[in-house]
């Protein structure tokens, strides 16, 4: 019976060495916009304190890496798209003609950059908010009044 529980140790120890290495693969391989980001980093920092202590339990491991691996998917996703955003404003911005729209889009590119930085929550709310079409296209002030003064009329005349 005694060989049984020796190689049930056998295997959670050669289990707990192989989570511990993934572990420790996430702190030699950083990708994506990580410099700066206090969310990625406070995940290093606990990676780190997990991977250095060895009372850790296995259990713990599990749940610090396959937490992190789902919270770095979504980073570099949503750093994917704005860096696409950024990319797609920076063939945008040359042609501007008009100077609201040009500081409309400077503007989102500028929220876009800072957001590289930020926890994944404030990446997608900037993402959001950040790629929209300049909204000042097209727009006639003294039409909009036109329209405005004529549907006024339509609604007294019934």
């Amino acid at each position: 019976m005694s060989w049984i529980w020796s190689l049930l140790l056998d295997s959670l120890a050669g289990i707990d060495a192989q989570v511990t290495k993934v572990l420790k693969s996430y702190l030699e391989n950083f990708n994506g916009s990580w410099k700066d980001n206090t969310e990625f980093l406070n995940w290093i920092a606990k990676i780190r304190s997990v991977v250095n202590n060895n009372n850790t339990a296995l259990a713990e491991k599990f749940q610090i890496r396959y937490t992190f691996e789902t919270y770095n998917t979504e980073r570099l996703v949503l750093e994917q798209q704005i860096s696409d955003r950024i990319e797609e404003l920076d063939s945008i911005i040359p042609h501007q003609k008009l100077q609201k729209c040009l500081e409309f889009y400077l503007n989102q590119r500028s929220n876009l950059k800072t957001a590289l930085k930020q926890t994944n929550k404030k990446k997608i709310e900037k993402f959001a908010e950040n790629s929209a079409h300049c909204p000042y296209y097209n727009f006639d002030i003294n039409e909009y009044l036109k329209n405005l003064g004529e549907a006024s009329k339509r609604r007294n005349a019934l």
